[in-house]
């Protein structure tokens, strides 16, 4: 069999999701040879199942400063804002354009997560690098070599390298084998992470028989006895890209409480109409008697099933085996889902690392050429991961505190009273400028 993969390399990304790609992009662009890199992914091209639709203005920012931005703008919808709703009206709606004074991206992208992939492995293929496909690694020793750590893959090919980047997800295969532990920050069970009634979700990407939704301007969720989410996937390049469709894909989500079991693992088009009948805003309604105009899903291109929880990795920097691993992305941390924080933190986390590690393996380069040393100052490194757990952790407090909010408004209460509290504030400009700052990811880069 013919070897796909060298010998050694300087810095070896495990995973090619958005986190992988644009710690690969990162790299390059900070001075890191493409020679020097390598990349693979466990899994064909185009296997890879799509759940992050947002891009928030703090993840642009990063992602213009290695010309991914643009085409990424040219690919999405600008979304204006968030709007969460009963069945019937509007509750609180965000307005991005309170971000205008803190960035040029002041809205949020609307674009599937192959798309962005797409986007960063074309951005990529221009710098010089590729991805290796399918690879998984299945083994972390030290070298035989000396220095550096021997990653063993399925293929039984090995590979010797000083640095790892594992952004291999949230089940990260370099993460376990490193020995780091990933648990919820707070303490608690898989199964106690959230409420038992939004802790099963289903997505689907679907037709619908009518185009006329109006989604405030970007994201739709409709709050009551559970909760159904709205999307529009947007312009025709995307679906054609997709699903080979020219029709409009929008994502519907929702929520399946514990009491009535585990939703299925591909949903039918009859449940997912079910469940948007009953959940879904009234304008969506199937049923004549609640809509005049009644709304059908009329195909299923994609759905999935998946329970949403927390967890970090204790360390997001380790020593192991003579090398070095950096975690990013899903692999360090997984969050309930709220907006598409993990993501969007997940592509920070890696913009960032370009800088930090190549700086750092410059400096390793120069004490080697004065003399050889067995030491290697890896404070740049141990700070960065650290500040990144930090943002981690924040982000994990901010998608319970939001799951903990929408829970709270879908239980039953005297008058409604928390509704109207939320349209009570939503009408005042220092709340709305808040959650659009926060939304944003401004701050919490």
């Amino acid at each position: 069999m013919t070897a796909l993969l060298p010998a050694e390399t300087q810095v070896l990304i495990v995973g090619a999701g958005p986190s992988g790609l644009a710690a690969a992009i990162s790299l390059i662009c900070n001075g890191i040879e493409p020679s020097k890199l390598l990349i693979v992914d466990g899994v064909e091209k185009g296997t890879n199942t799509s759940r992050a639709l947002a891009i928030h203005a703090a993840t642009l920012e990063a992602l213009d400063k290695y010309g991914c931005a643009s085409k990424l703008v040219e690919l999405g919808i600008k979304g204006t804002g968030w709007r969460i709703n009963d069945r019937a009206s509007s509750i609180v709606k965000s307005d991005l354009s309170y971000l205008s004074p803190y960035t040029k991206f002041p809205f949020v992208l609307i674009l599937v997560q192959t798309a962005t992939e797409h986007v960063l492995e074309e951005r990529l293929n221009e710098l010089g690098g590729k991805v290796i496909r399918p690879c998984r690694v299945v083994g972390m020793k030290n070298s035989v070599h000396g220095k550096g750590m021997d990653i063993l893959f399925d293929s039984g090919e090995v590979v010797r390298s000083d640095y790892v980047v594992g952004a291999d997800g949230g089940r990260s295969t370099v993460r376990q084998l490193a020995g780091i532990n990933f648990l919820d920050p707070d303490g608690q069970s898989f199964e106690d992470s959230t409420d038992d009634r939004v802790a099963q979700m289903v997505l689907a990407d679907v037709s619908l028989s009518s185009d006329d939704h109006d989604l405030g301007g970007g994201v739709s969720l409709t709050v009551s006895k559970g909760i159904f989410l709205l999307i529009s996937l947007g312009k025709p390049v995307v679906s054609e890209m997709l699903y080979n469709s020219s029709e409009t894909v929008y994502r519907v989500g929702f929520n399946v409480p514990r009491a009535l079991g585990e939703p299925p693992s591909q949903a039918s088009l009859e449940f997912l109409q079910a469940n948007m009948d009953q959940y879904g805003p009234l304008h969506l309604s199937s049923d004549p008697k609640v809509n005049p105009n009644p709304v059908h899903i009329t195909k299923v291109h994609w759905s999935t099933r998946f329970r949403t929880h927390s967890a970090i990795a204790d360390v997001f920097f380790k020593r192991v085996h003579g090398g070095s691993v950096f975690l990013v992305g899903d692999a360090a941390h997984i969050h309930s889902p709220a907006g598409g924080q993990g993501m969007n933190l997940g592509l920070r986390d890696a913009t960032g690392l370009g800088p930090i590690l190549a700086e750092h393996i410059r400096k390793m380069e120069l004490t080697k050429e004065q003399g050889p040393s067995d030491e290697e100052d890896t404070t740049a490194l141990e700070n960065y991961a650290a500040s990144r757990r930090i943002r981690g952790l924040g982000n994990i407090k901010f998608t319970k505190d939001f799951m903990g909010i929408i829970d709270f408004v879908m239980r039953p209460h005297f008058l409604s009273w928390p509704v109207w509290a939320l349209r009570m504030l939503s009408h005042l400009p220092v709340f709305k400028r808040r959650i659009a700052y926060r939304l944003s990811g401004l701050g919490n880069r």
